[in-house]
This record gives structure tokens, C-alpha cells and sequence, in this order.
């Protein structure tokens, strides 16, 4: 896998989490409804992000596993 694929992936990721703060931040000003629908989407977005099937060098996966927990609890499901 080229290094940029795996780059755009965390820039992906990078955007999530600075979303997820944003949110975070705004939770005063805006209605629960909002919250939840915005957390719900970028949820899911990230699961997709974590469940794609990539090549990942063995280093770097490490790296990405201790960021995001997660990434070993999906690929422990079936497929």
C-alpha cells in the first residue's frame, strides 16, 4: 500500500477527531438531537475508515492500534 493512501487515512482520522472536539466544545450552544446526529455520523464514518482491508506496514499499524483501540476490536469480528 502507498504511503499516500495511508496518509490520507489519517488525515481522515486527523478531521474526525478535531471534528469530535468541535462538537464537544459547541455541546452548550446546540440542541441534544444535533449532538447525537453529528457523533452518529462521524461514528460511522470512522468505522469505515477503520474496517478498510489495507496493507499496513507493521510499524505503523502498531502506531495506529495504540491511537485507536478500536482498529483491533474490528478486525476481531467476522467477516
Amino acid at each position: 500500500m502507498s504511503t499516500k493512501r495511508i496518509s490520507e487515512i489519517l488525515k481522515l482520522m486527523d478531521f474526525i477527531n478535531e471534528e469530535v472536539k468541535e462538537v464537544s466544545k459547541r455541546l452548550t450552544r446546540v440542541t441534544p438531537r444535533e449532538v447525537t446526529e453529528k457523533l452518529g455520523t462521524l461514528a460511522l464514518v470512522r468505522e469505515k475508515i477503520l474496517d478498510l482491508r489495507v496493507e499496513v506496514p507493521q510499524d505503523i499499524e502498531r502506531k495506529l492500534s495504540e491511537l485507536y483501540p478500536a482498529i483491533d476490536r474490528i478486525k476481531q469480528r467476522p467477516s
